[in-house]
């Protein structure tokens, strides 16, 4: 808030000032002092739009435009030149507002790319021990990665093997064994053994600088709705400039040259145009739509969005914590025969126990599910990216990959068992599905998007699972973060609506920026996919996607009718200004009733 206030300091003082002066003005009238009064609407006019009054000349001089800027222009003046001063001003400090309200929603989705950066970690440690800047790594150089730490540089593994989460880059699932001469890329975590990499780009090629690159870039190239009082604007107010000249112009020709009444008429119906109850209720009934939502756990980045949202045909969702949990989970126990299932996974639960793996934890959780006792071995040892051993009276149990169990060709799994060198069964890992992950898309569905695609950097039979179970549209997998952006690139130009991508991932962060609308699922989802997103699910329940689209359209319905409404009562006044049959009072008491009426019907925006 602090930097929002010094930021936009001078339009908030402005605004203060000139809303005081409104109400010393005010008080000046109470008590009869008219020039005094006088004096404070024009010096408040004078600060408020000053500005405004600036950029519509230039503007419409030199860019040629007719914008907003010329509408509060001429609608503020108009109603000044006839004495409805409180109007005139009132539009200026609303549009101000406005804007403020603008440049702050766009100066923080620029600021949060610059979050990005912790997926590339600033330092990198030779293998002397030497802390070095990552930017000053050579090619060639052996650099040293702690369990826990990211890893600074892309480079190949030298002489040690181990294990790297690369969730955060790809969206796979489960962590990736690595071993002398894999290439791992930056961003990766290591997992659980101290790692010797050979570095083989330097840091402004890696992978992570490629993704903050991609995000910046995505996020320029991102196609901007065009604000509903811009449009109107190019409408609106050449046509009633253009009448109001008429009317003072022509007329009088036809009655005795009187140009001062067909004059002050013009005014007059300049100022009936004022469009205060568009100006207001609009952004009031988006406010609202945007405020309820936020009451059912969804946040919305401005009225655009809301637009955008109202306009989906297709959405494209990353797997690994947006339609499954993120949590690993047992998937299929496969022992030999004679083997039964509970039986294998007590072996396994014997030998992972003290092992602290992402992979052993879920062996265990499931044994804990199955009610299965926890029995002690001994002279646990655990060979880092290989598996664990330990002694038991079942006999000496190994748990780990293909080449530490000697497990057959044929078996495809996670974890591979053996008692005593004999090999006796698999267990597979994946994520678990959402409970709401099938109505979320059933609801998608009733609400008319017709593409409904998964992209993951997960392994193909996960992904095609999943989507069989969801009756998705589409399904890719094994994607990078260049691949994810191609796709959803070719989707913009396929499809005829708004395309929109829900992910939770620092690697979603270029595609959320890209997609006409980037959905975040915010409790778990990375500080930078929450940021360059336009709608965040703060409870990650992918439900509240379609949720998220019905609020839109409702908002939208509320829009079109205030406008619809506002426009009509403001023709037939216009219209009845100018003929002399509604007195200026009668045409500004029926303005302030349409304002209070759209205000009324903005406050149920969303429902």
């Amino acid at each position: 808030m602090k930097g929002i206030i010094k930021e936009h300091k001078v339009g908030l003082v402005k605004i203060l000032i000139a809303v005081l002066l409104l109400i010393e003005a005010t008080v000046l009238g109470h008590f009869n002092q008219e020039k005094m009064a006088l004096i404070s609407y024009i010096v408040a006019y004078a600060i408020i739009g000053y500005e405004i009054i600036i950029d519509a000349i230039t503007e419409l001089f030199k860019e040629r435009k007719i914008e907003e800027t010329l509408l509060m222009t001429v609608a503020s003046l108009g109603a000044m030149i006839i004495g409805e001063y409180l109007e005139g001003i009132l539009v200026l400090v609303l549009y101000t507002v406005g804007e403020i309200f603008e440049d702050v929603a766009t100066d923080s989705s620029r600021r949060s790319i610059e979050a990005l950066v912790a997926i590339r970690p600033d330092k990198a440690r030779l293998i002397s021990g030497e802390m070095i800047d990552a930017s000053s790594a050579q090619i060639g150089d052996i650099i040293e990665v702690l369990p826990g730490e990211r890893i600074p540089l892309d480079g190949d593994v030298v002489e040690c093997v181990g294990m790297v989460d690369t969730s955060i880059m790809t969206g796979e699932s489960v962590p990736v064994e690595v071993r002398d001469g894999t290439e791992v890329l930056s961003g990766y975590l290591n997992c659980d053994s101290v790692l010797k990499i050979r570095v083989k780009r330097p840091l402004e090629r890696s992978a992570a600088q490629r993704i903050i690159d991609l995000s910046k870039n995505a996020l320029e190239r991102k196609t901007k709705s065009e604000r509903f009082i811009s449009t109107f604007a190019k409408i609106y107010t050449p046509v009633v400039i253009i009448l109001s000249l008429m009317l003072a112009l022509i007329p009088p020709f036809f009655d005795s040259y009187n140009f001062a009444g067909w004059a002050y008429k013009a005014l007059s119906m300049l100022a009936v145009s004022c469009p205060c109850a568009i100006v207001i209720s609009v952004p009031l009934a988006y406010f609202c739509g945007i405020a309820y939502a936020s009451r059912k756990g969804i946040l919305i980045k401005g009225s655009s969005v809301i637009d955008m949202l109202c306009h989906i045909e297709a959405i494209a969702f990353d797997k690994t914590g947006t339609l499954t949990k993120s949590e690993l989970h047992v998937t299929k126990i496969e022992p030999v025969a004679g083997i039964g299932k509970t039986e294998l996974l007590k072996y396994a639960c014997i030998a992972e126990q003290k092992s602290t793996h992402p992979i052993a934890l879920a062996v265990l959780i499931e044994a804990g599910k199955v009610n299965i006792g926890f029995e002690q071995g001994e002279n646990y040892k655990e060979s880092a990216g290989f598996g664990v051993e330990c002694d038991s009276k079942y006999g000496h149990i190994k748990a780990g990959n293909r080449e530490f169990i000697g497990a057959p060709s044929d078996a495809h799994a996670n974890i591979y068992v053996s008692i005593n060198d004999k090999y006796i069964g698999s267990i597979s890992l994946g994520d678990e599905l959402k409970a709401n992950s099938k109505i979320a898309f059933e609801k998608l569905t009733q609400l008319g998007i017709k593409n409904k695609v998964i992209l993951s950097g997960d392994k193909k039979t996960k992904v095609k699972a999943i989507a069989r179970s969801l009756h998705a549209d589409n399904v890719y997998s094994e994607l990078t973060p260049e691949g994810k952006l191609e796709l959803i690139e070719k989707m913009l130009v396929e499809q005829k609506g708004r395309v929109a991508y829900c992910g939770d991932g620092i690697n979603d962060t270029p595609t959320l920026a890209r997609a006409d609308i980037g959905i975040a699922m915010g409790a778990i989802g990375s500080d930078s996919a929450v940021e360059c997103s336009d709608v965040v699910i703060m409870d990650d329940d992918v439900e509240k996607v379609a949720t998220a689209i019905k609020i839109a359209k409702s908002t939208r319905r509320t829009v079109i009718a205030n406008i619809a409404i506002s426009l009509a009562i403001k023709g037939a006044m216009l219209a009845l200004t100018a003929l002399g049959i509604v007195p200026m009072l009668g045409a500004v008491l029926s303005d302030v009733g349409v304002l209070i009426l759209a205000i009324i019907l903005a406050l149920f925006a969303g429902r």
